[in-house]
This record gives C-alpha cells, structure tokens and sequence, in this order.
C-alpha cells in the first residue's frame, strides 16, 4: 500500500503542476497516449493478425462496410449500394468527397485492388474471392462486383471486424503482394500515420487528418461515426502490465488496452483512473499444433493432447482471476450465434497416456513450444501446457521470446532444428472466431492459406464451402456444429477458455466505446 500512496500522491502532484502551466504548455490534453498490450513492428494491417496492427488501422484506413454490435453490416465508405435480384451482382457507390492523407480522391480502383490484396490473406476474403467472377471499377465511384452463384456473406465479409480487416489503400499500395508488407502507410481514415516520428517497437504517432468525413450515424463497434476528437494518437511500448498500470496512475498515458486482474486493486478512487470491461464477448483462448511436424502430423497424438486438457486449469489462469474467464469450448465462441458442445471431448488423462502409447510416439524429443513471454494471458496458457505435456512424458523445450518475435517465429514451416516449432498459444477476439468463414483456425487446405499450424483436411473445407452456400440462417447453423465437430475429430486447434480483460483509461476521458476491438476513435479529455 506504501508504493500505492507514492503513485496516488505523485498523480495529485503532476496534475496541481499541469493546472498551474499556461494554456498553450499544456499540449497533453489534445494527445491521447496509449500502452497496447504488445506494439507491433509490423504496421501493415493485410498482412499480420496482430491487435495492435489491427487497431491501429482502425485510425488510419477504412472499410466499405463496417458490423454494429448485433453483427450486422452496415455502409461505411459506401453511400448506397445495390444486389440484382438474382443475387449475383453488388454494385457499391462511394460516399464523395473522401480523400487518402496524401490528399488524392478515393476512387472505385484504389478499393478494387485493397479488396483483391486483403482477400489473398484473410480466410473469409478467400472464401469470398472463390465466388467472384469478376471485381471491378465501373467508373470513379462505383465497384461492380460479379459473383458466379449467390453467396449470402458477402456484406459480412466486407465488414469483418477481426484482423485482418478489409481496410481501404490507395491503389499503388494495395498492388504491393500479399506476401509483401506494403512500404507506406497511407489511408483515409480519421487519423494519418507520421512516419518520421515512429520509432518502431517504441512508438507509433498519429495526427488528426483534418479532411475526414465522418459518417453521420452514431459509432456502434466499428460502424457509424468515427470522429477524432483528439489532435494526436500516441501507441507506446511499454515492457510489462506492471510499467504500464504505474504510467496510468501517474498520467503518463491515458489509456491502456488490457490490465491483469491481480493489478486491478490499485484502481482504487484515488488513483485517477478505471477499469472496466470492454467487450463482453472477450477473447479465446487457444492451443495450436503443428500439423506438418511430428509428433502432431499424427491425428492420434492431436487427440490424445485434446483428452489430456483440463480447460479449468486454463480459465483459472488466463484473465488473472477465475471471475473473468469461463472453460467454455465452443468453437465459435460462447454467447455468439453458432455456439455449440458437439464434439467436445473430455478430460481423460489415463486415456490419453494409453492413445500415445498406442501411437508409439518417440519421447526422447523434446517438443519446442514458442512461449509468448510478455502477453500475461498468453504466459499463462503455455505454463499451464507445459505442466500437461510433462505429466503425459513429453520434455518440453519452452523457447521464451517477446510476441512480435512469436509473430514472425511461428510462420517458418520447417522442422525444428531449423528454427521450426511443435505448438504454441495466442488468444484471439470471440467474434473473430465466430464463424467457420472468419475463424482463421479452422481454414484446413494446409500451407500456405491456412494459418500458422497449417492443418490439411479436406471434409472441414467441404463444409466450410457448404456453409457459405447454405441457403439460411437455420442451414447455416446446422453446419457450423458438424464443422465443429469436424474441427474436434481432427484437432485442427484447441480452444482452452473464453475470459475478458478489463481496459483501464483516466478519469479525464469520455467518449470511450464498447467494442470488440480497440477503437480510439471519438474519445475526448473533459
């Protein structure tokens, strides 16, 4: 308590000082800083599922189409737009006077070729991409879209919130491969990038593009509104929960995107700060392993580790305390709307231990686990995992490195003498995960679609093409709980607890917004 009164008294302090300052000194009150959970390197929004890239482009680009909190898909950068009766033509018109931060017109062809370059990394996108017939610009403001059969997702791919996100390039950026990060950041969202003031890995600035048209419905998740309220967006490395939780209370940033819940007493009424929780859907917990490299390449010993998980044992250590976590192992996420329990095994360590010793598998190998050392949440599933894998026989190399590390680490394929892996964890936003379209784990046509892990079974994408086919929403249900079921049987990734994390931001803010995703969009310093 003795270290919370410095932090508390030292607030009081520096806030007394900036109240005495001259008006014009006091340039903090029209700069939101902010500590991501991690920030990344990687600033290309295509091309990484990292949130911090994802948020970040919520600032700087923008969509066609964005979802409201009932996953519905509503226009954002289309003014109007129109479908043939025979559901095979998408004409959208573009609202005027948009502009990219170097000042050009948005036009239909810059947003054809974002369209094309997302769709080459994002599973919904592919999903999409195989049922066009043609994408094209009719003219300056309009995108004609051809599919070759109906597909009832097509707005909902459009407006997908989760990384990665359909967001809107300039032409000459979006021609940049998929397989290529793009060089510039340029988009013609609320705020444009400063790249001579980036400092990557310590921070990203953004300023206040002047020439933005919000639209005029209320914000509501990623739709409506997005108005920048603030001259300036800071996103700051910070090492640990801790440095950032400390940097709150003494107003050296304003907002920070995730708090551990043993860190949550010390938001106490005089710390000049909350906590709350910001989207109730909340985040997936999650086990990858690696299809292409024993001893996972074996279904058996997949399902074996899949009877060896006692998911309490993860909702117990995930969100810090076991109140904001549930060991809930639905696929799709619990509360969402293709919730399932098909195919869900049960915790079985005995049968476990005897489905490995019926598969034979060679113990004397030490598994290498990419362990996510500064994510708590993360930590915390590897640790837990690594106690699992012990109790079963296995030796365990847990190879400890910081995320951006993981995000590059856990993209090589080879073996792991060659810098390869065997599993690893990472969370992911439940509405993410929420479909067998935009649920990156379950894409199963091995290297390169499929995300890291690179799982190969051709009935999941059967039914994943069945269910973009399906003719309903009660259709569309059915088969989501045989692909859950499909995706259990084969083990294509594990999900260990759905938990939320609370957000923390200063007493000063207001305008902060309920969102799956962090949308720094509309906040303001009373």
């Amino acid at each position: 308590m003795t270290q919370f009164r410095s932090w508390s008294l030292a607030a009081l302090a520096a806030s007394t000082f900036l109240a005495a300052l001259p008006a014009q000194a006091q340039t903090q009150a029209t700069t939101l800083k902010v500590a991501p959970e991690t920030l990344s390197r990687v600033l290309d929004p295509h091309f990484t599922t990292s949130f911090t890239t994802r948020d970040l482009g919520y600032l700087i680009y923008d969509t066609l189409f964005a979802v409201d909190d009932k996953f519905e898909p509503k226009p954002q950068m289309v003014e109007r737009y129109t479908i043939s009766p025979d559901k095979l033509t998408y004409t959208f018109v573009l609202r005027p006077g948009l502009k990219w931060h170097d000042g050009q017109p948005v036009t239909a062809a810059d947003c054809v070729a974002s369209i094309q370059r997302w769709a080459s990394r994002d599973s919904m996108g592919q999903t999409l991409a195989k049922f066009t017939a043609s994408l094209e610009a009719v003219d300056a403001n309009t995108i004609k879209l051809v599919l070759k059969e109906p597909y009832g997702l097509v707005l909902d791919s459009l407006a997908k919130i989760g990384a990665p996100v359909p967001f809107m390039m300039p032409e000459r950026i979006a021609k940049t491969p998929g397989s290529e990060q793009v060089k510039e950041i340029v988009g013609s969202g609320p705020y444009k990038f400063r790249a001579d003031l980036h400092e990557p890995g310590v921070k990203i600035v953004l300023d206040k593009f002047a020439d933005y048209k919000p639209r005029s419905e209320p914000p509501n998740w990623a739709s409506g509104a997005k108005i920048a309220k603030m001259d300036r967006v800071e996103m700051l490395g910070m090492p640990d929960a801790q440095t950032q939780v400390s940097a709150l209370i003494r107003g050296e940033v304003d907002y920070l995107e995730r708090v551990p819940a043993d860190l949550l007493p010390l938001f106490d009424a005089k710390s000049g700060a909350k906590a709350e929780v910001v989207s109730k859907y909340g985040f997936q917990a999650i086990m990858r392993m690696n299809h292409l490299q024993p001893p996972f390449d074996n279904l058996k010993v997949r399902q074996a580790i899949a009877r060896a998980v006692d998911r309490s044992m993860y909702a117990a250590v995930v969100a810090g305390d076991p109140k904001f976590a549930t060991d809930c192992a639905a696929i799709f996420g619990c509360g969402m709307p293709y919730e399932s329990k098909a195919g869900i095994p049960s915790f079985d360590m005995a049968a476990a231990k005897a489905m490995l010793k019926e598969a034979n598998v060679d113990m004397s190998k030490p598994l290498v686990m990419l362990h996510v050392a500064n994510a708590p949440g993360i930590a915390a599933l590897g640790n837990v995992t690594r106690q699992v894998l012990v109790d079963l026989g296995f030796k365990v190399d847990m190879v400890s490195m910081d995320f951006q590390t993981f995000a590059t680490r856990r993209l090589n394929t080879g073996p792991v003498d060659k810098g390869g892996w065997n599993l690893a964890h990472t969370t992911n936003s439940v509405p993410d995960q929420g479909n067998p379209l935009s649920n990156p784990f379950l894409v199963a046509s091995g290297p390169p679609a499929s995300a890291w892990g690179w799982p190969k079974d051709e009935k999941t994408e059967e039914l994943r093409l069945k269910f973009a086919t399906a003719p309903d929403e009660a259709a569309r249900k059915t088969i989501a709980t045989e692909i859950q079921a499909r995706a259990y049987e084969q083990v294509l990734y594990l999900p260990l607890a759905q938990f939320t994390t609370p957000s923390a931001w200063r007493n000063n803010l207001e305008g902060v917004l309920k969102s799956p995703v962090m949308l720094l969009y509309n906040i303001e310093k009373k």
